[in-house]
């Protein structure tokens, strides 16, 4: 009995998330009987070794293949994201946020009001805002991969799925904007900056804003700097090579010893602020 309270307590640590205490929640409001597997969990706990990743993917694939979990498919959901950092080949990155998108989707799936409604072929955008803030964990992370995935697929499938990329994103936002470091703002700062012209959305400004709330929302999430300085900074219409620098500079610095519940996304930042600072007299031509 000890050990099952302990394992509850370790999951309920590692994934439960409020407004100022930024963890990562799977929702067990998605299905009664969702139980995050334990070996997952542990090998996803070691994710800064790319191997354990790996292996947690590997096992969270196996499992989902014979049972639709809803705590699983949310692992592997983020799990997928993770690892698509880790790759370098656009083909590599696209897959894994195709399965990262994927598996939140079918978490989705598991919730009834959500389910019912795309059964009954309502629109997709009136389905979504039928999720509640219980849904968070499959909600956040559906968005998130399906929105790294736009940004490095074909301008005609970056058109494709804009709608519903915004619907994913615009419920994160009324839900609970600051979820997982204000994940939503680093979306929308990406999106008023590299979203088509053709969309007549395009606003560098308002780029520049939503990195700063999503700085402010989350200052230890050093991955809001890194996607400042690589989409705003580098924009062709800003082209702010002081604040490119600056913002790299304070990523590199960073102590992110003091926040051991995302030490291998933090280490995974320091990597790309050093990329791209060797990449920046080509990014600045």
């Amino acid at each position: 009995m000890k050990t099952r309270c302990y394992s509850i307590l370790l999951i309920a640590f590692i994934f439960l998330q409020s407004e100022n205490n930024f963890c990562f929640a799977v929702s067990h409001q998605i299905n009664s009987q969702s139980s995050t597997d334990e070996n997952a969990l542990r090998l996803f706990e070691e994710r800064g070794d790319k191997n354990k990743l790996v292996q947690c993917i590997t096992l969270l694939d196996s499992l989902l293949a014979k049972n639709e979990d809803a705590g699983n498919l949310v692992l592997a959901s983020r799990a997928y994201h993770v690892l698509a950092d880790y790759e370098d080949e656009i083909e590599k990155k696209l897959y894994s946020y195709d399965k990262g998108f994927n598996y939140g989707e079918r978490a989705l799936k598991l919730i009834p009001s959500f389910s019912t409604a795309m059964k009954d072929k309502k629109k997709e955008e009136e389905s979504i805002k039928l999720l509640t803030i219980e849904n968070i964990s499959p909600l956040f992370w559906s968005a998130a991969n399906l929105a790294r995935w736009a940004k490095y697929a074909s301008f005609i499938n970056k058109i494709k799925v804009k709608s519903k990329v915004r619907a994913l994103w615009d419920r994160v936002l009324e839900l609970n904007p600051n979820y997982f470091y204000g994940g939503v703002y680093r979306f929308f700062g990406g999106y008023y900056a590299l979203v088509p012209t053709i969309t007549g959305e395009q606003d560098p400004a308002k780029s520049k804003e939503m990195f700063e709330k999503a700085i402010q929302a989350g200052p230890e999430y050093l991955d809001s700097k890194i996607l400042y300085a690589e989409i705003y900074c580098t924009h062709a219409k800003i082209k702010d090579k002081a604040l490119f620098e600056k913002l790299l500079n304070e990523v590199l610095n960073a102590d992110i010893s003091t926040h051991p519940e995302i030490f291998p996304e933090n280490t995974l930042a320091k990597a790309k602020a050093k990329k791209l600072l060797e990449q920046e007299k080509e990014l600045f031509e």
